[in-house]
């Protein structure tokens, strides 16, 4: 976190991603914290996430071509997972993270009705 008294939108999203399990199944790669009008949708990426896509497994190489991969299917992806919630995304992004066994990283959503 930054030295300031009041920690940025990134440090905030960066800390509620540990919410989403470090596991290689893809089915549990999920987190959310619902509010009244609003839900944050967290979503891990692991290799069978990616699967079918010519990439060669963590750390076997390919990983700025995965984690641009990732990047670039989150838009369209946080779109469909707030349509089944009935919801749109107000906000979204991507957080790599280097330190897990089987995480990517987590692409964060701000869903709104």
């Amino acid at each position: 976190m930054s030295d300031s008294s009041m920690p940025s939108v990134d440090e905030i999203i960066l800390l509620v991603a540990e919410l989403v399990p470090d596991v290689p199944i893809p089915s549990n790669l999920f987190a959310e914290i619902k509010g009244k009008d609003k839900i944050l949708w967290l979503e891990g990426w692991c290799d069978g996430c990616i699967a079918g896509k010519g990439f060669p497994p963590k750390g076997k190489g390919m990983l700025q071509e995965k984690l641009d991969h990732i990047r670039e299917t989150t838009p369209e992806f946080l779109q469909s997972r707030a349509k089944e919630s009935g919801m749109v995304v107000r906000w979204s992004g991507f957080l790599p993270l280097q330190d897990k066994e089987y995480l990517y990283g987590v692409s964060w959503g701000i869903f709104t009705k």
